[in-house]
C-alpha cells in the first residue's frame, strides 16, 4: 500500500516537471510561441493527452473505454489541424490516413465494449484480437506519440531547431523518463537508513521444516541463547516471530533451530528494510519491552519448552523430541496445543533415537511418548475429551510443578500438578472395582481410602480380611465388642455339624450359611446404623460331609477360606434380593487377599475352591442390578480367578513385576501404560475405569494416609456407633 501511494506520487511530481518543460520549450523554441495555432497542436494536444495518459489515467494498461477516448481527442486534434493543409497534397493524404487511422481505433473499441461479455472470459478469437489491438493501439504513448511526431512533419519541419527540441523532449518523456528515476533513486537512499544493520542479523535461513521450524545458518561465532526472540524475514512468505531452540547437527554443519509463530504486526513495522540476502531469507535478532510479547506462548513459557511434536504421532498419543529434559520423568503433564485448545498430554514412555545425516554424520536425541488426557475444565474439576491431535512441529511445554492441595473429592493427583482425579465411590462399587500391585507399597491404605469415601457414601461394607489389618486402620467404625459376639455367632453355628443320609446336607455349613444370612440381613437393613462388618473367613471352623453314611457316621472335610467366601458372598446377593433392585450401591464386598479367597483354577488349594469361586463370582455377576459389588485387592494377579477381574470395570494397577500381571492389565490400560508398572514408585498407581474421572488411563499419585483423613473427615464426621443392645 505504501509502494502504491509513493509511485502515485512519483507521477504527479513527474507530470508537473514535464508540463513546465513542455511550455519553457513552447514558449521559447517554438517561433509563435503559446499561441493556440497549428504550431502548437504537439503540445496541447499531444504532449498533454500523453502526459496525463501516461501518468495517471492509464499508467499501466489501457482498457478499451480509455482506447476509444484517447483515439477520439487524437482525431478532434488531427481534424481542427487538417484546415491548415493543403487539400490534395501529400501532407493532406499523410494527415487523413492517421486520421483514418484513429477513427478505427475509437470505433473498433466501441465495437469491442458493446460485443464483450460483461462478466466471464471472452472466448470468441475475433473479439480477443480486436481486444487486444485497441489495447496496445489506443494507449496514450502509442496514439499520441503517431500525433506529435505528424505535427513535427506537417507544422515544424522547417525549423530544424524545433523539430531537434521536440524530439528530444519527446525521447526524454517516453523513453528516458528522468524525473521518475531521480525520484525513485531517491526514495531508494532514505530508505537505505532503516535498512537492518550487519549486527542484528542471526544469519540466513538453511532450510524450512514446515510447519513451524526453521534452521539458521549462524554468522559469528555467539552463541545463541535459548529462547531468544528473533525476526524470521523471507520477501516470499509472511514474516514470523522465531525463538531459538537448540543447536543440530545437519550435513551443512551446526545449525541453529528457531521455533516459529505469528508476527505481530507492531514488531514487523520496526524493522522497515531487509538488506540484500541473495535470494534467502534470514533471521533478525529482536529487541523487545516484556508487554509487546505478552501474547506470544513460545516466548512467554520459554523456560517450560520442552520438545516439539514430531512425526507418527497420533490420536491418543504424542511424541516429541525433547529439547530441554529438565525435570522430564514418567507421570508429568506437558501441554500442547490442538485448535483452540490448550490439551494436556501424561508421559509414559522415552527413547533414545539416531537418525543419519549424511554419509557418516548423526543426530541423536531423546523421544517421548505422552498420552492424551483432555483440557481441564475448571468448571467441573475434570478433563474433558478434546478430539483430533497437534500439529507436527508444535510445541510442547511442561506443565508447572505446584504443591498438591488436597481435595476431599480426590482420590490422587497427577504428579507434580493440582490436577486432582475423583472417583464415583456408588460406579467404583456396582461395577465393581480392583487394586493391583506387589506388596509393601500402598494397597491397603488405598483400599481403607475406598472404604471409607463408600461408608461416608451409604454404603455398607463387608470386609473379608485375610491380614487383620482393616480392625486395626478403621477402628473409629466397628464396635470390638459387637463384632466379638457376632464373630462368636458364627464360630458356634459353624461348630459340630452331623452326618446326613443326603451327603449335601451333612456337616456345619448349612447352619454357618443360615447364621451368616441371618447376621448380613440385620446388618444390611436400612434401620442399622452399623455400616462395616469384617470377616475373616480363616477363623471359622465350617464342615461339610466329605462322603456317604456308614453305620452313622460319615466323613467330614473343613471348609477353606475360598468356600466361606463363598457362602458369604451368597448370603450378600441373597439379603440384597430381598431388597429389591437399585440403580446405586447398596453393599461392597471387598476381597482382602483376593488370591486366597477367590482363586484362580489353576492356584485352588483343594478342589472344592473351583465351584465355592465360581460361586462368588455368579454372585458378583448378579449383584449390580441389586446393589452389590466388590472391591478385590491382591499382589498376585495371575492366581485371582479372571471370571471376576474381568468384571472389575475400575482399575488401580501399582507397582507389578510379574508378566502374566501386565499382560491382563494391558488389556484394561494399554501396553504402554503397563510398560510403566515396574517402576512405579510407591503411592502410584494407574487408574482407568467408568468410576474415574479421566476417561483413559493415567498416572497418578494417591494421597497420602493423613491428610486423607484430617481432609475427609473434616467434611464427612465419623458418626457414632449405636450402643449395643443387652441380651
Amino acid at each position: 500500500m505504501e509502494t502504491a501511494r509513493k509511485q502515485t506520487r512519483h507521477r504527479v511530481a513527474s507530470l508537473l516537471v514535464y508540463a513546465l518543460l513542455l511550455a519553457a520549450i513552447q514558449y521559447c523554441v517554438v517561433s509563435t510561441g503559446l499561441m493556440p495555432n497549428e504550431n502548437a497542436i504537439w503540445i496541447y494536444s499531444g504532449f498533454a493527452s500523453l502526459l496525463f495518459g501516461s501518468r495517471l489515467l492509464n499508467p499501466h494498461f489501457t482498457p478499451p473505454a480509455d482506447a476509444a477516448t484517447n483515439a477520439f481527442m487524437a482525431l478532434a486534434a488531427l481534424v481542427a489541424g487538417s484546415l491548415v493543409v493543403t487539400p490534395g497534397s501529400g501532407d493532406a493524404v499523410l494527415l487523413w490516413s492517421v486520421i483514418a487511422l484513429c477513427a478505427t481505433i475509437c470505433v473498433v473499441s466501441v465495437f469491442v465494449l458493446l460485443i464483450r461479455p460483461p462478466v466471464g472470459a471472452e472466448t470468441r478469437p475475433y473479439v480477443r484480437l480486436a481486444d487486444r489491438a485497441v489495447r496496445g493501439l489506443g494507449s496514450p504513448v502509442v496514439i499520441f506519440t503517431i500525433v506529435i511526431l505528424l505535427c513535427v512533419w506537417l507544422f515544424h519541419r522547417t525549423r530544424a531547431d524545433e523539430v531537434a527540441t521536440i524530439l528530444s523532449a519527446w525521447a526524454v518523456i517516453v523513453v528516458l523518463r528522468p524525473v521518475e528515476s531521480v525520484l525513485g533513486f531517491v526514495d531508494w537512499a532514505s530508505e537505505q537508513w532503516g535498512v537492518v544493520r550487519a549486527a542484528q542479523v542471526i544469519g540466513a535461513i538453511a532450510a524450512y521444516q514446515s510447519p513451524g521450524i526453521v534452521l539458521v545458518r549462524q554468522l559469528g561465532d555467539n552463541s545463541v541463547a535459548r529462547g531468544t526472540p528473533m525476526v524470521v524475514a523471507d520477501d516470499n512468505g509472511p514474516w514470523m516471530l522465531g525463538v531459538a531452540l537448540n543447536y543440530v547437527g545437519r550435513d551443512e554443519g551446526n545449525l541453529l533451530r528457531v521455533l516459529t509463530t505469528r508476527l505481530p504486526e507492531v514488531l514487523k513495522r520496526r524493522i522497515s528494510k531487509l538488506p540484500e540476502a541473495r535470494g534467502t531469507g534470514i533471521a533478525l535478532a529482536l529487541s523487545t519491552a516484556p508487554d509487546e510479547l505478552a501474547d506470544v506462548p513460545a516466548i512467554q513459557w520459554i523456560n517450560r519448552l520442552c520438545g516439539v511434536v514430531v512425526s507418527d504421532t497420533n490420536l491418543d498419543y504424542i511424541l516429541f523430541e525433547v529439547t530441554e529434559d529438565r525435570d522430564l520423568a514418567e507421570g508429568r503433564l506437558v501441554e500442547a496445543r490442538i485448535g483452540d485448545h490448550h490439551v494436556i498430554f501424561q508421559i509414559i514412555d522415552g527413547l533414545t533415537r539416531e537418525e543419519i545425516v549424511q554419509q557418516k554424520n548423526t543426530y541423536g536425541y531423546a523421544r517421548a511418548k505422552a498420552r492424551k488426557i483432555g483440557r481441564w475444565d475448571t468448571d467441573v474439576g475434570k478433563f474433558v475429551p478434546v478430539k483430533w491431535l497437534p500439529r507436527i512441529n508444535a510445541p510442547v511445554f511442561l506443565l508447572d510443578a505446584h504443591e498438591h492441595i488436597f481435595a476431599p473429592d480426590s482420590i490422587g493427583h497427577f504428579p507434580n500438578t493440582g490436577f486432582g482425579v475423583s472417583l464415583n465411590i456408588s460406579e467404583a462399587v456396582t461395577h465393581n472395582t480392583a487394586i493391583l500391585g506387589i506388596l509393601g507399597i500402598g494397597k491397603s491404605y488405598l483400599s481403607n481410602e475406598l472404604v471409607e469415601r463408600m461408608i461416608a457414601d451409604g454404603i455398607k461394607v463387608i470386609c473379608l480380611d485375610l491380614t487383620n489389618q482393616y480392625a486395626q486402620l478403621l477402628p473409629e467404625f466397628i464396635d470390638p465388642v459387637f463384632e466379638d459376639l457376632r464373630r462368636q455367632e458364627l464360630v458356634v453355628a459353624g461348630q459340630g455339624g452331623a452326618p446326613h443320609q443326603n451327603q449335601e446336607q451333612g456337616g456345619s455349613h448349612l447352619a454357618f450359611r443360615a447364621r451368616v444370612t441371618e447376621q448380613l440381613r440385620d446388618f444390611v437393613s436400612p434401620a442399622e446404623q452399623r455400616w462395616l462388618r469384617i470377616l475373616n473367613p480363616a477363623q471359622f471352623e465350617v464342615t461339610r460331609q466329605a462322603g456317604g453314611m456308614f453305620q452313622g457316621n460319615a466323613n467330614m472335610a473343613t471348609l477353606t477360606p475360598a468356600e466361606i467366601t463363598a457362602i458369604i458372598s451368597d448370603a450378600a446377593l441373597t439379603v440384597c434380593q430381598e431388597l429389591g433392585m437399585i440403580d446405586r450401591a447398596r453393599v461392597c464386598l471387598v476381597y482382602e487377599e483376593a488370591h486366597s479367597l477367590v482363586p484362580e483354577w489353576n492356584s485352588v488349594v483343594a478342589e472344592g475352591d473351583k465351584a465355592a469361586t465360581a460361586r462368588s463370582a455368579r454372585a458378583i455377576l448378579q449383584g449390580r442390578k441389586y446393589g452389590l459389588g466388590c472391591l478385590l485387592i491382591t499382589q498376585r494377579t495371575a492366581n485371582v480367578t479372571k471370571t471376576i477381574l474381568n468384571q472389575c470395570n475400575t482399575i488401580f494397577a501399582m507397582r507389578t513385576f510379574d508378566d502374566t500381571g501386565k499382560e491382563f492389565l494391558s488389556n484394561y490400560i494399554g501396553r504402554d501404560y503397563a510398560g510403566v508398572l515396574p517402576s512405579l514408585e510407591a503411592r502410584h498407581a494407574v487408574i482407568f475405569g467408568k468410576a474415574s474421572s479421566c476417561e483413559n488411563p493415567v498416572l497418578v499419585r494417591l494421597n497420602d494416609r493423613q491428610p486423607f483423613l484430617d481432609a475427609f473427615r473434616a467434611e464427612h464426621p465419623i458418626q457414632p456407633l449405636p450402643e449395643l443392645e443387652e441380651q
